[in-house]
This record gives structure tokens, sequence and C-alpha cells, in this order.
């Protein structure tokens, strides 16, 4: 049976990278690359790569991108039973506007199959996460969903949650009870707080008022400087892994998920620094695709300045 069941979006990813600074309004020469996305398939992908027993479960078209997405997932070793197929509805797509440097400038999300994820497709999949000791859970999913999902079945899992995006935050937020851990970046800090995340005093008061909400543990993405730590116990920033050069951002954040739950599913003595080795990892290459990385590379890289 798969360790980790990963529960949310799978998309198809359209990344047009501007060949100068970004004018709004007006065309601008750029860069299109088209690939899979969508935070639990990104997870899940790059997990069955490091070698863990991974299921998604998510919604995808019956369409030729469906397809596609399914039969990439099947051969890399996921678990794709638990995909449900729409007949009516596109697979959702994600197209993001970045500038020269790879910063994401805007993001458009057509995402409507994923309400088609609903509490009668909780019970069907039931049996199968239920056996799952670990979850990954995104924000993706509509809030009544997580709502059913979290408080129905999730008593037994040990439960990691991605906000997604500013947008979807506030899903996630009435669920902070439900989850054992949360990581949001410092956007998606401020809405499940409440509170400014500008400063790092602000980013640790953040930390601090979302724990009081339920998760035991909360980590922080804040990009090239690493991460803030809250677990009632330790409360830290710790630093980013330094990278040899950045390709692009895009991608980066799912990988420290990845990593993380890879240091969970192994018993690794430090889960954190195994999401920020993957995280440096997926940085150096283009637009954070992580194909072909290996445990010997993330090891490594988990032990580098240590």
């Amino acid at each position: 049976m798969p360790t980790i069941a990963c529960i949310g979006g799978t998309t198809l990813d359209r990344r047009a990278r501007a060949h100068s600074p970004l004018i709004m309004g007006t065309s601008n020469p750029a860069t299109v690359s088209t690939q899979p996305g969508g935070v639990a398939r990104n997870v899940a992908d790059w997990l069955s790569q490091l070698g863990v027993e991974v299921a998604l479960y998510s919604a995808l078209g019956d369409d030729r991108a469906g397809y596609d997405l399914l039969r990439q997932l099947a051969t890399n070793g996921v678990d794709v039973s638990g995909v449900r197929r729409s007949a009516d509805l596109p697979t959702a797509t994600y197209t993001a506007a970045l500038e020269p440097d790879g910063e994401l400038a805007l993001g458009l999300a057509d995402m409507e199959i994923f309400e088609r994820l609903d509490a009668d497709w909780c019970d069907s999949i039931a049996p199968a996460i239920e056996q799952c000791p670990i979850w990954l859970v995104d924000a993706n999913l509509p809030r009544a969903t997580l709502d059913y999902l979290l408080n129905t079945y999730g008593d037994n899992a040990t439960i990691i949650a991605d906000p997604v995006s500013v947008a979807k935050a506030e899903r996630l937020r009435p669920y902070l009870d439900a989850v054992d851990v949360v990581l949001p970046d410092r956007k998606e800090a401020a809405v499940l707080s409440g509170l400014l995340t500008e400063t790092p005093e602000q980013v640790a008061a953040a930390a601090a008022q979302i724990w009081d909400l339920g998760p035991g543990t909360v980590i922080v993405s804040l990009g090239a400087d690493g991460i803030y730590l809250e677990d009632g116990t330790r409360h830290q920033a710790i630093p980013s892994i330094p990278v040899n050069q950045v390709s692009d951002v895009t991608g980066a954040g799912d990988a420290l998920v990845a990593g993380y739950l890879y240091g969970l599913a192994t018993d690794h003595a430090d889960p954190v620094r195994c999401g920020l080795a993957a995280a440096s990892l997926a940085l150096e290459v283009n637009a954070g695709r992580l194909d072909g990385m290996t445990v010997d590379e993330l090891m490594e890289r988990v032990r580098s300045e240590e």
C-alpha cells in the first residue's frame, strides 16, 4: 500500500517567461513552455522518483491532456486509481506570466473541474486513503470537501496541508486544527494569520498565530531567505541551502513540500532540511523540474554545510 496519499490538484501548466521586464496592457515577447503541474501531482511525482510509495487522488478531464498526465504519472510509479475523470469539464490549467528572472508576475487558473471532488468522491477514496499513514492535502479542493475529508476520515493520518495560493488559503483556515503540518508561503501566511508578514518579526508573529489555530507545526516558506519554523518549541528562522545558479523559482515551493514528506516517510532526523534540500535542487533546474533526481543527490544536498 502507498505510504503517502497526495490529495488535490493536477493541472497542465503553461509558463510564459518574458524576455524583458513585463509591461502590463500590451504584448510582451516571451518563451512559452507547457508541462505537468498542480501541488498534489507535483509532490506525488517527485516522491515516486525518490522511491516512496505514493498515490494521487485528483480530477482530470477526459481529454488528451488528462490522458498524457495520467500516463506519465503511472509510468513513474504513482498509483492513479483514485483520479476521477470528467466527461464534460477539461483538465485544469494554470498559466504563469514570469519576469525575466523567473519571478511570478501573474498566475491564471482554470480549475472548475476540482469542484467535482465532493463528499461522494471522498467516500469513494476513503478505503484507500485510510490505509495511508501520511496525507498531503492541498487547497485546490473545495472548502466543503476539505471540511468533510479532514473531519470524517483524517483522525488516524498525519496530515500535511498546502494552502496553494493567496486566493485559496482562506479555504484551509477553518480546518487548521485538523492538520498536523501546514506549509504556507509568506503571503499565504498573512491570509491564514490575518497579520502582516513583511518583516522577520511579523513572520514570527504570524507563524505563532497560525500555530495557535491548531496545527502542530507551521513552516513558512520565505523564498531565498529559507523558512520560518514554529512548532510550539522551536521558533526559528532557518536559512535556505545555497544554490549554484537559480534557473526558475517556479516549483521550488512544491519541492520543499516533497522533500519534507520524504523526510517524514523515511523517518529522517530532520525532514525540514530534506525540504530545503529539495527546494534548492529545484531552483537549479529549469521551471522547478526534478526529473531524475536521486536520493543520493538529495542526501548530498541535505549534508551540505551541516
